[in-house]
């Protein structure tokens, strides 16, 4: 989503999501301009705690050999990483930090290096981890873009390559299942084809020494729909699958023997459009979650009790109705809350906070933390010099009110671009206050935007929040003109007041949930009047904005049995999120907003509240 000067002009190399590569490094002068590859770079990748492989060799099978019964280390396609007393440490120390915090949380990532921050060599390599054919490391973004490192696999490199991690030490008693999840970035001149993307998992027994199956899965089809669907979706309705997405491969431990699994993502020959600046597929943040049941609603044969798949891995009559959709599971010896007893939520207990959709759903799992980065201002307004963990970044209240309480700092959970850049403002932390009804109802006497929104139906400022605390805003900015051609990869920017928000579908929110288009998308957040806002897709292949069997209103709102009235995200197509609010508003969630002479005001031309002098 990085910024175009005008509509049609090609990018400037300095914008795009291209990998900066070391000097030394083999595909260097192939694929980077001579003097591009030095860009300094501000950090933002974090430190995950967790367990891995503790001691000795990684080890790395050739990610491209079939998944066949008995071979083992040390056969042809295994290459040994080395020197890993210094990573033990290394990482040992920047985990410390995030460890404290994560200690009592239930999902823990069993993977070491995770954002591939640490790295050593010539040409360096991140620790923990075995890199075979083209894929090397280096830093991830443009000089527009807070970058991180990671993993590149050129496209101009026909052979191919691999990146992956033997995580020993699986302990079955905590669960049999593992879902295996990286952050991708498919550039645009990066060409897929058939299947020659994919994610591996293989299972081993004696620690690593005896290789047992495995399972794969091609994402190369998920990106071709991604740029069939979400072109749009980018500045200028350009570009718009350029952008940073989560894969995801989920799988049942197939033996009681395993207690060591391999994750690798490996590429069979690389492809290129002619524009080689942009024609990379990049890696960052690989997680391997250990769970006792699937997140997917896949059983376990030798558990099941029919033929028929699970809704949700939970047991219904456990849960304590909070009011709405809304319900919690209290874990062994917590106090049962109940509709008149508050309960706070925070990342530790976000996995037993269930909204009931066609199923239950866990939407701010993995969405309440966030890092307050060097180069942001914080909540003062100062400028911050070193990265910070914010391990409140949204935190949720029910307190029998009728209300569920959001406190968001809104930083985004996410990579974003460097602010100011192509835009003046920063990205800084808010403390705001948001209160959704459990039990939102619909206002008959609702009006939709027209052309422009110059009616006022939708106001200023936010008209709805992220599953991760960042706001929505309706899709103009104060002149009445599109605010969503200039946005980072991620669809966000900051406001004058330097509050980040999308105006459009922010494909990277879809990260705990990993929206593939193959069913009905998942709740990415809600509007001011308490209804869930969905992704863009009404069933298997269909967008909603394309839905002839259900259309959405214009609203963006349509109803069905399970879900119940909800918003669904347009990509490419107004008005990106919703057209107005189609039930009753809760009014204190509402920006107050002063402007220039002549700009108009929120909520149709009257504040929410009156503005002190």
């Amino acid at each position: 989503m990085a910024m175009s000067f005008a509509i049609g002009e090609p990018r400037p190399e300095i914008l795009g999501a291209r990998a900066e590569i070391p000097p030394n490094s083999p595909v260097a002068s192939s694929w980077l301009n001579a003097g591009s590859a030095n860009i300094a770079h501000m950090n933002t990748s974090h430190p995950s705690p967790g367990g891995g492989s503790p001691s000795g060799e990684a080890v790395f099978r050739s990610a491209s050999l079939p998944c066949l019964p008995g071979r083992r280390p040390g056969a042809a396609g295994w290459t040994p990483l080395r020197n890993q007393s210094r990573m033990k440490a290394l990482v040992i120390l920047y985990a410390l930090g995030a460890l404290a915090i994560f200690a009592h949380a239930r999902e823990i990532d069993l993977v070491q290096n995770s954002g591939f921050e640490v790295a050593s060599g010539d040409p360096p390599k991140p620790e923990g981890y075995a890199m075979t054919g083209a894929a090397f490391w280096g830093r991830l973004g443009g000089v527009i873009d807070f970058a991180t490192n990671g993993v590149i696999f050129p496209g101009a490199a026909r052979d191919g390559g691999a990146v992956g991690q033997l995580v020993r030490n699986i302990d079955q008693s905590k669960g049999r299942w593992l879902s295996f999840r990286f952050r991708g970035l498919a550039e645009h001149g990066f060409v897929v084809s058939g299947e020659t993307l994919k994610m591996k998992m293989e299972f081993f027994s004696k620690n690593g020494a005896n290789y047992l199956d495995c399972a794969t899965r091609a994402i190369d089809g998920e990106i071709e729909t991604d740029r069939k669907n979400l072109t749009v979706n980018g500045d200028y309705h350009k570009l718009g699958a350029a952008v940073w997405r989560t894969y995801e491969l989920e799988e049942l431990i197939p033996f009681p023997e395993v207690d060591a699994v391999k994750i690798s993502v490996f590429y069979g020959h690389g492809a290129a459009t002619t524009q080689q600046l942009h024609a990379a597929f990049l890696i960052d943040d690989f997680s391997l979650i250990q769970r006792s049941a699937s997140m997917t609603g896949r059983i376990d044969p030798a558990t099941a009790r029919s033929a028929t798949a699970q809704k949700a891995p939970v047991d219904e009559s456990k849960l304590i109705p909070l009011g709405g959709r809304w319900f919690y599971e209290p874990a062994s010896g917590e106090f049962a809350p109940s509709v008149s007893a508050p309960l706070t939520v925070t990342e530790e207990n976000a996995d037993r906070l269930y909204y009931k959709s066609d199923r239950l759903l866990n939407p701010f799992i993995n969405n309440m933390t966030a890092w307050l980065r060097a180069g942001y201002k914080d909540e003062a307004g100062n400028i911050v010099t070193k990265d910070r963990f914010v391990a409140d970044n949204v935190v949720l209240t029910f307190k029998g009110d009728g209300f569920l309480t959001i406190k968001a700092r809104n930083l985004p959970n996410h990579p974003t671009a460097k602010f100011p850049g192509f835009n003046p403002s920063f990205i800084q932390e808010f403390n705001r206050t948001y209160r959704l009804p459990l039990e939102p109802v619909v206002n008959p006497n609702a009006v939709a935007m027209n052309d422009s929104d110059r009616n006022g139906a939708l106001p200023m400022g936010g008209i709805g929040v992220a599953v991760n605390g960042v706001v929505f805003y309706n899709p103009f900015d104060a002149t009445m003109t599109d605010a969503s051609n200039i946005m980072d990869y991620c669809c966000g920017h900051p406001s004058p007041d330097n509050r980040y928000h999308y105006h459009k579908y922010p494909i990277c929110v879809n990260t705990p949930f990993v929206d593939k288009g193959d069913a009905h998308s998942q709740v990415i957040g809600f509007a001011f009047d308490g209804f869930p806002i969905y992704g863009p897709y009404e069933a298997a292949g269909v967008m909603a904005r394309d839905s002839t069997s259900n259309p959405l209103n214009a609203f963006n709102a349509c109803y069905d049995k399970e879900r119940g009235w909800h918003y669904h995200v347009t990509p490419g197509k107004l008005p990106y999120i919703i057209g107005g609010f189609f039930g009753k508003v809760e009014s204190s969630n509402l920006d107050h907003f002063r402007g220039p002479p002549g700009l108009r005001m929120p909520y149709g031309g009257k504040l929410a509240q009156p503005l002190a002098p």
